[in-house]
């Protein structure tokens, strides 16, 4: 006996969902996706409930199929229809705890939406902790099946099916948590990591509960490219706009290698990681910019300075940035003096100089830094291109100021930028290279035309409204190629 066709599971679809409901989520849940790394904004969140929709199609015609089996000599299947706002909640909040811990995001998110105080108007007590548990069995290495349909629903549609987005999104996660790898390091990482999560053994094969093409090709395509080194490093170089990155990665790692090497481990395995408390302008991409910098203008004014003293000032300059963003300088060079490990590399003379350095690298300071050193790490710490510019200022605008427009914001930052690259008043540069020449007059010349500058500045940082606040907008991920 057939199941009639009105007792058959309905199809879910978007268009089903509560819009009180999805409303809430647009408005108080999805700008929180801001926090994240590249690869698990708002974007993926959209990617995520799409295809939750296309598999929640899926199951609900196999529990039509299974219904229609049963027989009057055999029980009859319990069916029901999917909830169209489950299925989207389920995805909105997925990852909405990932900043906060990478690693036990899922745990996270769903504590995060089983304390959101407004989801009791729209679920029973029983669908808030279906949702919940939908949410934790997301990961893919979970070692238990998700417990509900809309758990394997959420589970498959997490899985990626755009090879450039899978290699985004390794580069990005490693750029957050992984910040001391060098390039080749990330690029051989992000291979092995691909090879063993979508290999023929590998536990990405354990999200997808659903047939789907899409996903078999896109795993045949991905695996012989993991399968060849070299094809696989051009086109994460290129994906990622990391080609010209990759010759100033190399500057950087001959640099580097002036530095004593037990300097350099502390460093990297100390002082760096703190970068991680710093907003997203002034991280661990900057300092190792702010690094090179230094070393190249050493070079290029044949300073022939202390390589040791060079690579320190510009390790510790901006550590304690997120303690007091007004007084960091000298914040951080006493963070300096504190570090007990520093008399191990130099004199009671040298950390002085050093310290003084830090001090006067702000470059709102209108008094000369007090040695050589301090006018190196003041001119390294200078910006060399207009995104570099756009970006760290948006990101600073969004951590200080969210809830300014960007309509105002533009009028605020055409104002600053006009003022600190004015001809009449130019910002303290004291070993002015070709590099920032050509920036300066590429950026004054821009600033003559306050609509191309406003337009110029949106593209960039991939506004998309003007009347949003900063905290709505997601902005890009900073990276390298944007400090280049």
């Amino acid at each position: 006996m057939t199941t009639p066709k009105s007792a058959q599971p309905a199809a879910p679809d978007l268009a089903q969902v509560n819009p009180a409901l999805k409303s809430y989520i647009e408005a108080r849940v999805f700008p929180e996706y801001t926090k994240n790394d590249w690869g698990h904004q708002l974007g993926h969140i959209n990617y995520v409930i799409r295809r939750s929709f296309e598999f929640a199609k899926i199951a609900a015609k196999e529990s039509a199929k299974w219904s229609t089996k049963a027989t009057t000599t055999e029980p009859q299947l319990k069916t029901f229809p999917l909830n169209p706002d489950i299925i989207y909640t389920v995805a909105a909040y997925h990852d909405i705890g990932h900043h906060v811990d990478a690693a036990h995001h899922e745990k996270v998110s769903a504590a995060v939406f089983r304390e959101d105080p407004e989801m009791p108007k729209f679920f029973s007590v029983a669908e808030i902790e279906t949702i919940a548990e939908a949410i934790e069995d997301h990961r893919s290495h979970c070692e238990h099946p998700p417990r509900s349909t809309y758990g394997k629903i959420v589970t498959s549609a997490d899985c990626n099916i755009d090879i450039d987005v899978m290699l985004r999104r390794t580069y990005t996660y490693r750029l957050r948590n992984f910040s001391n790898f060098s390039l080749d390091e990330i690029i051989i990482d992000a291979r092995q990591h691909l090879a063993e999560k979508y290999g023929e053994h590998g536990y990405a094969l354990n999200k997808m509960f659903f047939d789907d093409p899409e996903f078999k090709t896109a795993l045949e395509n991905l695996r012989a490219l993991t399968a060849d080194g070299t094809a696989f490093r051009q086109r994460f170089l290129k994906v990622n706009n990391l080609e010209q990155l990759y010759v100033l990665e190399q500057q950087l790692s001959q640099y580097l290698s002036r530095v004593d090497p037990d300097l350099k481990t502390y460093i990297e395995a100390q002082i760096l990681p703190q970068y991680s408390q710093n907003d997203r302008a002034h991280g661990i991409l900057h300092i190792r910019e702010v690094i090179r910098r230094a070393f190249l203008l050493d070079d290029v004014f044949s300073l022939n300075l202390n390589p040791d003293m060079v690579y320190a000032i510009a390790a510790y300059h901006d550590l304690g940035k997120h303690i007091d963003n007004d007084r960091h300088e000298f914040i951080s060079a006493q963070l300096f003096l504190e570090d007990s490990k520093m008399p191990d590399f130099f004199s009671g003379v040298e950390r002085q100089i050093i310290a003084e350095a830090i001090e006067d690298h702000r470059s709102s300071k209108s008094d000369t830094p007090r040695s050589t050193y301090g006018k190196l790490i003041s001119s390294a710490d200078r910006n060399t291109r207009i995104e570099m510019v756009f970006v760290r200022s948006f990101f600073v605008g969004k951590d200080r100021q969210p809830e300014t427009t960007v309509k105002d914001f533009l009028d605020y930052t055409f104002q600053r930028l006009s003022r600190r690259y004015s001809e009449d008043d130019p910002e303290n540069m004291f070993y002015a290279d070709q590099e920032y020449l050509d920036f300066l007059a590429a950026i004054r010349n821009l600033l003559q035309s306050e609509a191309v500058f406003k337009d110029r500045y949106c593209a960039v940082n991939q506004i998309s409204s003007r009347e949003h606040t900063l905290a709505e907008e997601p902005g890009v991920e900073i990276s390298p190629a944007i400090l280049i």
